[in-house]
């Protein structure tokens, strides 16, 4: 992604990683001097970050889906930003790395007053992928359904290039029945609807499965139908011979833990479970889930969790998160058959190889200020009214401060799971000098505690780098001051990699 953020100012090497397997080099220990807010964008996937295209504009695509056709993924989704939005929009656009995406068009967008395409109908969710059978690319959305205050209809659009003109072909609702949030799932030549359907009177009461027709613009009976009121936006991948599905709770726009299921059939599924997170977040690190992204090369194949954040919608009338950025994609890793989340702040992905290298510390940029903790992922203890976080001179961006107009001793920490290795912390600072005591320590690491002394009083940004031996699995980050009236220390960009 590129966004207009603060460019992370040391690159890792490479690291050369399949699901773990973890290859680290040593090097000393640096501090600088740096303008730690300048903008520019990212060389990786943001999270917590507004994310912007190759033309500098920002992504509109929520509720959609990625798919890879020959050496380009291809990413669709609606327009729902800025609110409120009076002409809604499906957007394509195209990446030959997942990192960097070029604005290619909108497929459709709403016009005039009647119709399912008209000005101020319900457009979202849209599920694009091509037919290997007809050759065709085949576009599936939700629009207003025919029953006021119960779910949507499918709408079907096609087009004989992915970039073309696509003919819109009307829309039903789904066996019977409005549906709420939904996902297209593709195995060969064949696809299938993955959908929360609605009785007569309520939304949101079954989980589905049923077959596209084999031109994929229609819907024939469901495979597999679940009474169940608690979760929605359903997708499914297939790992091996075993079929995941995943679904996000159920609270309006607000992020949820993230649920999944199994099966070898698609018809008959275990049981929900949640889905481990690595650190812990009761909220999937404050996204819903949306799709999970297979990136397959010559290493094998490793998977991105598609989250979406609806961040456009927070003081609205029903619950949304705050903070920064629409969207969030994050490492998941299988073991055992058991997913597990990794709340990645930063994400490297070399597509050719099918390997993921990450910034382990999440919400290492404190941008994220939803519901929840003071600080979430960083739990405050102490005097906690004095750690907070705030926004700084650049739109979209937050850092994490210490602060009282009375004495105080407070601090934030977070627990970062690590393969045993050598890493790099990097994070910057600013401070008013004259704590008794503020820091960054590292702790738990099997070694030596490392202490970062920040008492020194600097008005500019400052980066400092430090590297240290895991030998526990983990280390914990905490970040404390000791200090009269009116001290104060700020942080930002905190981030480990492979050194």
């Amino acid at each position: 992604m590129k966004p207009s953020r603060p460019l992370r100012p040391v690159r890792a090497a490479q690291l050369l990683t399949t699901l773990g397997t973890v290859i680290v080099l040593l090097a000393a220990a640096v501090s600088a001097p740096v303008s730690a807010l300048a903008a520019a964008p990212y060389d990786h996937i943001a999270n917590d970050t507004v994310w912007e295209d190759s033309s500098g504009n920002e992504i509109k695509a929520q509720g959609g889906n990625v798919f890879k056709f020959g050496s380009t993924y291809y990413w669709v989704g609606a327009s729902l930003q800025p609110q409120p939005d009076p002409n809604r929009s499906i957007n394509l656009y195209s990446s030959p790395d997942l990192e960097n995406w070029t604005f290619v068009k909108a497929l459709l967008t709403q016009t005039g007053s009647t119709g399912d395409l008209a000005v101020g109908k319900w457009m979202g969710r849209p599920q694009l992928g091509r037919n290997p059978t007809t050759g065709k690319y085949v576009l599936n959305f939700e629009v207003t359904g025919p029953t006021a205050g119960l779910g949507n209809a499918l709408g079907f659009a096609s087009s004989s290039t992915i970039d073309g003109t696509y003919t819109y072909h009307g829309s039903s609702i789904v066996n019977g029945y409005t549906i709420g949030d939904h996902s297209m799932f593709v195995e060969g030549p064949n696809a299938y609807l993955v959908y929360v359907g609605d009785n007569a009177t309520n939304r949101n009461v079954t989980m589905n499965v049923a077959p596209l027709g084999s031109n994929w613009l229609s819907v024939g009976p469901a495979i597999s139908a679940i009474a169940d009121t608690t979760h929605e936006a359903p997708g499914i991948v297939k790992v091996g011979s075993t079929y995941y599905m995943f679904a996000s709770g159920k609270n309006w726009w607000a992020p949820t833990a993230t649920a999944y299921r199994t099966s070898t059939n698609l018809t008959n599924w275990s049981a929900w479970a949640t889905v481990p997170t690595r650190p812990s977040s009761a909220d999937s690190f404050a996204t819903q889930f949306e799709q999970i992204i297979p990136v397959t090369g010559t290493s094998g194949t490793s998977y991105l969790f598609n989250g979406d954040r609806y961040s456009q919608f927070a003081g609205g009338s029903v619950p949304a998160p705050d903070g920064a950025g629409r969207n969030a994609w994050y490492p998941l890793t299988f073991a055992g058959g058991v997913p597990t989340l990794h709340g990645a702040t930063g994400v490297n992905v070399n597509a050719a190889a099918g390997t993921l290298q990450w910034n382990p510390v999440a919400n290492g940029r404190f941008d994220q200020t939803g519901a929840g903790p003071t600080v979430p992922q960083w739990p405050v203890t102490g005097t906690t009214d004095a750690v907070k976080t705030e926004a700084t001179t650049t739109s979209n961006r937050n850092k994490l401060t210490f602060w009282k107009n009375a004495a105080y001793i407070a601090s934030a920490s977070q627990t970062v799971p690590l393969p045993n290795g050598t890493y790099k912390l990097q994070f910057s600072y600013r401070s008013s000098g004259g704590q008794n005591n503020a820091s960054l320590k590292l702790k738990g690491h099997g070694g030596t505690d490392i202490t970062s002394d920040l008492t020194t009083a600097t008005s500019t940004w400052t980066t400092t780098t430090v590297t240290f031996t895991v030998t526990t699995g983990t280390v914990t980050l905490l970040a404390a001051a000791d200090s009269p009236a009116s001290k104060w220390m700020n942080l930002d960009n905190i981030s480990i990699w492979p050194n």
